[in-house]
């Protein structure tokens, strides 16, 4: 497939997400199509980023980053590892719609519970909250890892809500996001996060067609972009 073609086959899945039995074996074409991907998702992400910034200079709507004190190896492992790795298991991981990585899925919206939980808690108990989270998908991954070859049939339903569920997992992926700044002091304030909906999409389809790896791949590239134009490098 062509630069041109992949392209086109991301748009199209973006406004009918497709499900596909298995992603394509990778090679030197898989690499390509996930550069394609990853050079689609920073130009969307910086478009949508420049459009919201633009109407912030009009109308101040955009709440300010919650600025934390971290180092940069601190932020680099956080953004360009911890971060790719549980994001993908969690909202995209389970996309294959096999039963066991659907059972994981469960263990994952726990997780995710907890981790939005902590964003509410105090010092103490968020510390708490976010941890137990961290233990949450630890034991999906053991129950995963100990059923994945048995419970291999994906059930019809999920291939015909695929479309709703990649939405609704990338809303959520791009709400999440919130977490990152300030409350919100106007409704439009949520376009901060709209780069993030955007990846969470493309994200989607990168899983689908190339892989969780690639998705991995593809989320940690996107970091480091991200990560380099905020310490200005």
């Amino acid at each position: 497939m062509t630069f041109r073609a992949r392209i086109a086959d991301a748009g199209r899945f973006a406004l009918r997400p497709t499900f596909v039995a298995q992603p394509m074996a990778w090679g030197p074409a898989a690499a390509l199509a996930l550069l394609a991907l990853l050079v689609l998702d920073l130009a969307l992400g910086l478009l949508a980023m420049g459009m919201a910034e633009g109407l912030d200079r009009l109308v101040p709507i955009l709440p300010e980053p919650i600025e934390e004190d971290i180092t940069l190896a601190e932020d680099a492992f956080l953004s360009l590892l911890l971060a790719p790795l549980l994001e993908e298991l969690l909202f995209r991981g389970w996309l294959s719609g096999r039963l066991a990585a659907l059972h994981f899925a469960l263990y994952g919206l726990a997780a995710l519970a907890l981790f939005m939980a902590s964003l509410f808690a105090g010092p103490g108990a968020a510390t708490a909250l976010a941890l137990a989270g961290v233990g949450a998908v630890i034991a999906g991954l053991v129950h995963w890892s100990r059923t994945r070859h048995r419970d291999r049939e994906v059930p019809a339903w999920f291939i015909r809500h695929f479309g709703k569920l990649v939405w609704g997992s990338t809303l959520l992926f791009g709400l999440i996001h919130l977490g990152n700044y300030e409350p919100l002091n106007h409704p439009l304030g949520v376009l901060v996060v709209m780069p993030q909906t955007i990846g969470g999409l493309l994200l989607a389809y990168t899983r689908t067609r190339l892989g969780l790896t690639a998705a991995v791949a593809h989320h940690s590239a996107f970091n480091v972009v991200a990560l380099v134009l905020d310490y200005r490098w």
